[in-house]
């Protein structure tokens, strides 16, 4: 099976997922203010949830109440925006401006919006043309800067483009490509603290899935044939699409294979999750797993073959079922393929 057709899941669905990163310093995201991280069985932080639905092409925004009360069940988006630019969203972002991002698979661009956008609002800004050199964007990462990072997995590479591009059609400042770097099937990414790049690769260069760090990239530098600062690898990992830094610096990783999430630490070499929820009592099927999780450990998991939100309480790993839901008619969902938590306009 050729590296794209493998990730096509039920239906005519691609397995693709969200990047976002939850750590504090330059270019990665910070804690909205003055929520500290909670004990486990705490009640979570997130105020809204957003989903990228590749089934009814839309961003679908969920209302969860205050930082001491969490909505759940059969809700109604705040916010549903499914402007024509938006085509199979697999990868969304909220970055540090009130914008929501979505790398859409389906008509190879990057589109971004007010985090409030609803009803087919206009665009506010996008990306696409033959000088983006988009084959399929896939991950989508914004640093505190601005510069937008991009994972192609069908052009095997990572775009880097300045911020505030003043066109669409706009070339990659700098891009990581090429033999030493070893990529093969590059997926979500983020970047940690000290701006390194962090990717999921369902398939490297010797057909093994692992997550890949790579040093900073300067802009302006053009190719980057690089090999990797530091890989993991797991006897977990089987087809690894997302990436999410959460508050303790910890990677947690949506597996289309397994089907599910594990976590590890920031550090390279062979490792045995730290966390895994998968099995038949968390109702997950195959098809694009992605997870996100907010300051009080509390992780919500999408899988695109159940039109539901589910969320697990701090430490609740293995093959249990959610903790709670976000389901029913009114959700709007069709097939949720990413997800991501944030507080006001700053994500977790």
């Amino acid at each position: 099976m050729t590296r794209v057709s493998r990730l096509l899941a039920t239906g005519t669905m691609v397995g693709l997922s969200l990047v976002v990163a939850a750590c504090k310093g330059p270019g990665a995201s910070v804690a909205p203010g003055g929520f500290a991280p909670l004990s486990p069985g705490g009640t979570p932080h997130a105020q809204y949830v957003v989903v990228g639905d590749i089934g009814n092409h839309s961003l679908l925004t969920y209302n969860l109440g205050t930082s001491s009360a969490l909505s759940t069940g059969n809700l109604s988006p705040a916010y549903n925006n499914h402007s024509a630019t938006i085509s199979r969203p697999f990868f969304i972002f909220n970055d540090f401006q009130s914008n929501l991002w979505a790398a859409n698979f389906g008509n190879a661009s990057v589109t971004w919006y007010a985090v409030n956008a609803t009803g087919g609002t206009p665009v506010y800004h996008t990306l696409s043309g033959p000088a983006t050199t988009f084959a399929c964007p896939t991950g989508i990462y914004i640093s505190q800067n601005g510069t937008i990072y991009v994972a192609d997995t069908c052009a095997t590479k990572i775009d880097i483009f300045a911020p505030n591009p003043s066109k669409a059609n706009t070339a990659p400042s700098a891009w990581i490509s090429g033999s030493n770097t070893t990529l093969g099937c590059p997926q979500g990414l983020s970047l940690d603290s000290q701006g390194n790049i962090w990717v999921a690769d369902c398939s490297n260069a010797s057909a093994v899935p692992v997550i890949d760090e790579f040093a900073p990239v300067a802009l302006g530098s053009g190719a980057n044939n690089i090999a990797p600062k530091a890989v993991i690898t797991s006897a977990a990992l089987s087809v690894p699409l997302e990436l999410y830094i959460d508050f303790q610096n910890h990677l947690w990783i949506g597996d289309n294979g397994i089907p599910g999430v594990v976590e590890f630490t920031m550090t390279g070499g062979s490792q045995t999750p730290l966390c895994q929820i998968s099995g038949s009592n968390t109702g997950f099927g195959s098809g694009q797993i992605t997870a996100a999780v907010d300051n009080g450990g509390y992780v919500y998991i999408v899988s695109n073959n159940l039109p539901q939100i589910d969320i697990f309480r701090p430490g609740h790993c293995g093959n249990i079922a959610p903790d709670f839901t976000i389901s029913g008619g009114a959700t709007g969902m069709s097939e949720p393929s990413a997800v991501l938590v944030y507080s006001t306009s700053t994500d977790y």
